[in-house]
């Protein structure tokens, strides 16, 4: 009978003999030498399964204690005759894999969806091959993550998501470091770019998303030019300067960020209230020996402090400044947090070069332009047009901090709580998913899992992911630099992929932008 099914390969590498709707067990076949993460395929007439290795066991027919006298004369040299020959069918290894997906046609075309049966008893189980995938459709706004991994073989099958979808449901990458996680978001980043849809506010903290002229980033994308902000304190040629007005921080931007006392959130908002925008100048123009202020001048002075330590503030003879000048007290900057929402509105990547700011000063500039962006898109919402809007997003690499609530409530963790509503949401980078309150890391939609060897943040993982992780934690534990596990609430199973590396991918691109100049035909002369 004809199903459209497809198969790949007929390779056997093993047969089910055991398990149930959870988990089965294959008799490996020898030679077949399966993995951890290998994905199997099981063929039956109506349907085919797509599973994934998840343990590996050793199975045997004969007698234990046989077993230990032999391995005993073996090593000991007592009777080195007494061997089990090399194909002895007696012993083989026993492969455990997890049903992810079942595939049938049905109408005319192929369907994918969560196992609601099991293969038949004695089925022969292949290597999954990229002809397997072929159910799975490239969404409107794609952004590529990457391509389905087989264990450690790479399919050439592209995974990829809606944009939309993955970043109003908000984002969580976790792993340890060292195992990709910068270089999966300037992936997701230069895929967005594409689109001209995503607004993206990122802090660069290490200077490693615009790029060098040593390195590629994201000013050589093809699109850059129309869907790239770059803020510096040294902006290269087209580029902004980093300068902001103080006037355009709110108190609002700093709770969640810096710690402060009860008393010295109440004066903050004595101050924002009486004096507007002005409120940083009047806090340091305070004559702290002015007997008006004698009870609360111990909460005035750690306040000086705390500002001066943030916006890297020092007194002179004529007043304040700004070491680093990034902030201004005057005139300077006072459309720059405008200028940063209005660009993300506009579906453009905004970087803020954070190398040369402390990451407290870089959050609190991050949130005044969020708020900012929050504000906006309310005011759309509650006037009907915020489908109309692009989708807005920021990278959080504090990400446990931040959303843990330890200083307070903040723009990260409404975001996190209400964004969605909003067309606004998170892409969360940490090492300590543990850390983020359950409720939250509930909220985020899409987890892509990569290397990660401590098993409380696996733990922490697995428990609020949209699939049923708990037989994968060895593979977490063991994947390599650039592999992940994806496990969204749009996908119906646990995709395994491998992220490329940024540099292969946008030397790839500039070499189809410079093919294809090439190709178009010269500009005919023109003779008078």
């Amino acid at each position: 009978m004809e199903t459209g099914l497809g198969i790949g390969t007929t390779d056997c590498v093993g047969q089910i003999v055991d398990g149930d709707d959870g988990e089965l067990v294959l008799r490996e076949k020898q030679g077949a030498k399966l993995e951890l993460g290998d994905l199997v395929v099981v063929d039956n007439e109506r349907a085919k399964y797509i599973c994934m290795v998840s343990k590996l066991t050793y199975g045997s027919l004969i007698h234990p204690d046989r077993i230990l006298t032999s391995s005993g004369s073996m090593l000991e040299g007592v009777n080195p005759r007494l061997e089990f020959p090399d194909k002895d069918l007696r012993i083989f290894r026993q492969v455990h894999v997890k049903p992810l997906l079942e595939v049938v046609f049905e109408n005319g075309r192929l369907v994918d969806r969560a196992p609601r049966s099991i293969p038949e008893f004695m089925s022969k189980a292949r290597m999954a091959s990229a002809q397997d995938f072929s159910f799975m459709e490239a969404p409107k706004m794609k952004v590529f993550i990457g391509n389905i991994r087989s264990g450690s073989r790479t399919l050439p099958v592209e995974y990829s998501m809606d944009g939309e979808r993955l970043l109003s449901h908000h984002v969580l990458v976790s792993a340890q470091t060292g195992r990709g996680k910068s270089n999966l978001v300037k992936v997701l980043l230069w895929e967005a770019m594409r689109h001209g849809k995503f607004g993206v506010l990122v802090m660069d903290v290490h200077n490693e998303y615009y790029g060098t002229p040593a390195s590629p980033g994201l000013k050589d994308h093809p699109d850059a030019a129309r869907a790239l902000v770059f803020y510096s304190r040294s902006p290269p040629p087209g580029q902004q300067l980093l300068k902001i007005n103080l006037k355009s921080i709110n108190p609002e931007d700093l709770m969640g960020v810096v710690q402060f006392s009860n008393a010295q959130e109440e004066t903050l908002e004595q101050l924002r209230r009486q004096h507007g925008a002005n409120w940083v100048s009047e806090l340091l123009a305070i004559n702290e020996e002015d007997d008006s202020f004698k009870k609360t001048k111990g909460t005035i002075r750690a306040l000086k402090r705390k500002v001066c330590n943030i916006f890297n503030l020092r007194e002179t003879q004529e007043g304040y400044e700004c070491a680093d000048g990034v902030f201004d007290l005057e005139k300077m900057g006072e459309e720059t947090v405008n200028d940063m929402a209005q660009a993300l509105e506009g579906g453009k990547i905004v970087l803020i070069d954070g190398s040369s700011i402390s990451d407290d000063t870089g959050l609190v500039i991050a949130s005044a332009v969020l708020r900012k962006v929050f504000d906006r898109y309310d005011y759309y919402k509650s006037s009907g047009i915020l489908g109309e809007k692009a989708q807005v997003g920021v990278v959080l690499e504090e990400a446990p901090r931040l959303l843990s609530g330890a200083y307070g409530d903040n723009i990260f963790s409404r975001i996190a709580r209400e964004g969605r509503k909003f067309r606004i949401g998170l892409i969360a980078i940490t090492q300590l998913a543990s850390v983020i309150p359950r409720e939250i890391l509930a909220n985020i939609g899409t987890k892509v899992i990569m290397g990660n060897e401590m098993a409380l943040e696996r733990k922490a993982i697995a428990e609020s992911a949209a699939q049923d992780l708990a037989d994968f934690d060895r593979i977490i534990a063991g994947l390599e630099v650039g592999e992940a596990i994806v496990s969204s609430i749009f996908s119906k199973f646990p995709v395994p992929v491998k992220v490329p590396k940024f540099e292969d991918l946008a030397g790839r691109e500039r070499k189809v932008e410079k093919e294809r100049a090439q190709a178009q035909p010269a500009p005919a002369k023109r003779y008078f």
